[in-house]
């Protein structure tokens, strides 16, 4: 997976994730200060899953358009990714602008695929404990069993739906202490960013040795209650189209207002990466003097 090219695309050592006593070394592209995984969806999985067998544990976070977007005026968020073992780009134009900036294997992993993936992974290497937190107590049943019916092997051993609002101390403390004593493989935190990213931050070391990936509103595809766009959309990167006539209310906002505006400045900075990756070292190295 190794890729040799400028100095802020290709392997350079990731800050560790809380609790863990290793940094590990990823390939990936800076884009907007957040490090996206350049690798295929394999190269991830087995990433994990070699996380998980050394005891190390891993911050998992699947970034699409809207992480960028919110990443703008919130610094927590830029952190919190920073601070992930690993961060891979869940959106065809996060892809897109990984491979402008000159990342050779990056590649399209949705949260939703990747937890399923995770799980069918862990449960074909023996019994493999998932904990779930987020989402309501109906929804987050229905999708335990969908996912022990669909990967043998898995055991969701806690559901935990916390209270739309913000959980008090005692909560808090209980729920660390109800992952803690189940002591997880993987547990899967389905909140939307940046709340996600900021309880998977805060909850980490209730158990350091698992894997812990937020996945947004994947309770819902899990459960049924959402379908997935038919897999040519999602091959031609147009899942967003589907969803945003599945939930026209909610995400046109969203696409058109919140999002949209950081593709000039991120297709910028991409460009300017290219140029940077293919430059002559003697014109690179002329600049620098000038500077």
């Amino acid at each position: 997976m190794a890729v040799e090219i400028s100095t802020r695309v290709g392997i350079a050592e990731q800050r560790a994730s809380s609790g863990s006593s290793l940094r590990r070394a990823v390939p990936h592209v800076i884009l907007g200060d957040i490090p996206i995984f350049d690798g295929t969806s394999e190269d991830a999985l087995a990433f994990c899953m070699d996380a998980l067998e050394r005891g190390e544990g891993a911050r998992i976070a699947t970034a699409n358009l809207d992480f960028f977007a919110i990443a703008r005026t919130n610094e927590e968020l830029v952190d919190d990714l920073q601070r992930s073992s690993i961060v891979v780009a869940d959106g065809a134009p996060v892809v897109a602008l990984g491979r402008l900036a000159g990342a050779r294997r990056i590649e399209r992993t949705t949260g939703v695929d990747f937890a399923l993936a995770l799980c069918r992974e862990g449960g074909r290497r023996g019994p493999f404990r998932v904990a779930m937190y987020g989402s309501d107590p109906e929804t987050a049943d229905r999708a335990a069993r969908a996912l022990e019916a669909t990967s043998p092997g898995v055991e969701i051993v806690l559901r935990l739906s916390p209270p739309f609002r913000s959980p008090t101390p005692e909560e808090r403390a209980a729920d660390r202490a109800a992952i803690a004593a189940c002591d997880p493989h993987l547990v899967l935190v389905a909140l939307g960013c940046p709340k996600q990213e900021r309880v998977i931050r805060e909850y980490f070391d209730a158990a350091p040795q698992a894997l812990w990936i937020g996945i947004g509103g994947a309770f819902d595809f899990f459960a049924g209650k959402r379908r997935r766009a038919a897999p040519i959309f999602q091959r031609l990167g147009l899942e967003w189209v589907v969803r945003l006539v599945q939930d026209p209310r909610r995400l046109a906002s969203r696409y058109l207002r919140r999002d949209l505006p950081v593709l000039p400045p991120l297709l910028a900075e991409a460009a300017s990466l290219r140029f940077e990756v293919h430059r002559p070292r003697w014109t690179r190295a002329r600049t620098s003097r000038q500077r």
